[in-house]
Parts: structure tokens; sequence; C-alpha cells
């Protein structure tokens, strides 16, 4: 039993070693492309997005106002990056869907669900998309999937600062992996020594 422990905690401490040399091979290309000036630090306006299926609202408000004139409103940045993230700020007067992100690679034709984001809601009107460090030629953003929302538009940021700390925080996916791998590699492991010559299977 104690020597299962030590292998399982071996195991656990080689996923560790893994993780924390893919985080610094992150903060490492991104510094490589900081350097050739595709890691851009900016707000986007309006002004420097395509829209699509939306039109100008007039308000009493200020700010850009639009409301969506089907079920597919979009805002297309044509220019090639590397984006780690990417933040949409948007009042919105009616509830409306999660906001996608969706992203062409270079030399890719058309866009895909194979690469595109869900956004998380970090503040309200703020929905942030994390790539998690991709090369882009082009990116949509879909604020909505309803139509008829009237929303001002309060901008876009693109890889807005953050502590590099942040290269080192799992999603819940990269997480759950970090907590099954170790145990099913030793399993894995025990289950291929048992069926070698000479080995006797054990219940």
């Amino acid at each position: 039993m104690k020597a299962k422990c030590r292998w399982l905690a071996a195991a656990y401490a080689a996923a560790l070693a893994v993780w924390l040399l893919l985080g610094c091979a992150y903060l490492a290309r991104g510094a490589w492309y900081e350097a050739k000036g595709l890691r851009p630090h900016t707000q986007l306006a309006w002004q420097e997005l395509e829209s699509s299926s939306v039109r100008l609202w007039e308000s009493e408000e200020a700010g850009v106002w639009y409301v969506s004139t089907d079920t597919d409103p979009q805002l297309i940045w044509r220019q090639e990056a590397y984006l780690e993230t990417v933040v949409l700020r948007v009042l919105r007067t009616t509830p409306g869907h999660a906001p996608v992100l969706y992203w062409k690679a270079p030399g890719q034709a058309d866009f895909s669900e194979g690469r595109s984001v869900y956004a998380v809601e970090t503040a309200p009107g703020e929905f942030t998309f994390r790539l998690g460090g991709r090369r882009v030629s082009e990116m949509r953003l879909d604020p909505d999937s309803v139509g008829g929302v009237v929303t001002r538009f309060d901008g876009v940021e693109l890889n807005p600062p953050e502590g590099w700390y942040w290269a080192f925080v799992p999603g819940w996916g990269g997480l759950l992996l970090f907590l099954a791998l170790p145990p099913l590699a030793l399993a894995l492991a025990a289950e291929a020594r048992a069926l070698l010559p000479g080995k006797k299977r054990t219940r």
C-alpha cells in the first residue's frame, strides 16, 4: 500500500512538473510574439470593426448603440495577431445568449466551430474570452444570437494586462485532466506489467 502511495505521489509530481513547463512555454511564446509586434495590447473602437446583421440605433444616451437585425449579428476584425485574452464590453437592454468568439488560423478560409470559444461574464457588461494563445488572421465576435437586441458598444480589448500567474491557472478541463491522468496512467502501467511474460495477474 505504501508503495502504491509513493508511486501515486510521484505521478502527481511528474504531472505538476509538466504543468509548470507548459506554463513557462506559454509565457515564452507570448514574449516571442510580443517581440515580433504581433501581440497587441489595445482597445478596438467601433470604426475598426466590420459589422454584419446590425444597424446603428439612435439613443439619447452617449456612446455607440446598435440593434441586431437577425439572430446572427457579427463584429469582425481583420488583422493578424497573437491573442491570449479578448474582452468584449457591451450593455444589452434585453438579456441575450453568451457571446461567442470565432477565429481563423493563418491560411484558413472560413470560420468553424472547432475554432471558437464562449465568453465568461467577468463583470456586468464585460465578457472575457480566453483563447490560450492563438495566432489568428481574423476574429469574429457574435455578441448575441437573438434578433432585435438594442446594445451599447463599449469596446473590445485585446490582450488586457494580466499577472504572469495566469499562465499556471488551469481551466476546468485542465484541472480534471491533472486529477485523473496520474492514477489512470498508473493503472494502465500496472495492467501492462501484469501482461508481461512471467508475471501473474493478481486480484
